[in-house]
């Protein structure tokens, strides 16, 4: 199967011919395609894939389990981001991630981010935190561009905090729910690519009538909504 990053460097190949505005919204959709209702996955790999779930408050195979949304608490989202810190092989050691995070409010909470390998440079892994833990779900295949290396679609771990993603949902919720027909959204995304100055937080709204797509900043400030 063919990685979402090999499709980025296609994107990325063409910068110098389409504008800015244009490119930064395939390579957009490419990363993060609306989200679309599904039944809930059936193994962890899933949590790392581009397609998104239907999340619900009460879900276990056996007896009636409520799990709290994973954006109840910013101190809780900082915690999971220091247990990500603390993992075998990346305790001690300054970490990147490509492209996105992605944090879904699902049975408790899934969160996924491709990180660099802090061991082996060349490599990328995908983290998964599902359950109360992290684990490594799978290798990220990598395609060579010698116009955008591999160090051009990193970012450092520690320039954001996950508990932003608890400020952005919240402000989010304010702006559109007065909106008829309004769903409260279970995604929270972070996306960032260097070569074109991408760097944000955001959002996908449903309503009855429109989709609406929210922005913000590094820190959760609020951009636009369109």
């Amino acid at each position: 199967m063919t990685s979402r990053y090999s499709t980025i460097a296609v994107l990325l190949s063409v910068l110098f011919m389409t504008s800015c505005k244009d490119l930064r919204k395939s390579i957009d959709e490419t990363l993060h395609p609306v989200e679309q209702k599904k039944t809930a996955p059936t193994d962890s790999n899933s949590a790392s894939s581009s397609t998104t779930f239907s999340s619900s408050s009460v879900f276990s195979s056996g007896s009636e389990q409520n799990f709290k949304s994973i954006f109840e608490s910013g101190a809780r989202l900082d915690s999971i981001q220091q247990a990500l810190y603390n993992m075998p092989g990346l305790k001690g050691k300054k970490l990147f991630f490509m492209a996105g995070l992605y944090f879904y409010d699902y049975q408790g909470g899934m969160i996924s981010v491709d990180l660099q390998d802090p061991n082996n440079p060349e490599n990328v892994d995908t983290y998964t935190y599902s359950n109360g833990e992290w684990d490594i779900q799978k290798p990220v295949k990598i395609t060579g561009n010698p116009h955008f290396p591999l160090k051009m679609l990193l970012m450092p771990l520690d320039e954001i905090r996950f508990s932003t993603a608890k400020k952005v949902y919240d402000i989010a919720w304010e702006k559109t729910k007065a909106i008829e027909g309004v769903e409260r959204t279970q995604h929270v995304y972070f996306s960032q690519i260097k070569a074109v100055h991408v760097k944000e937080w955001y959002v996908m709204v449903r309503t009855d009538r429109h989709d609406y797509r929210i922005t913000f900043d590094v820190d959760g400030n609020f951009r636009e909504m369109r």
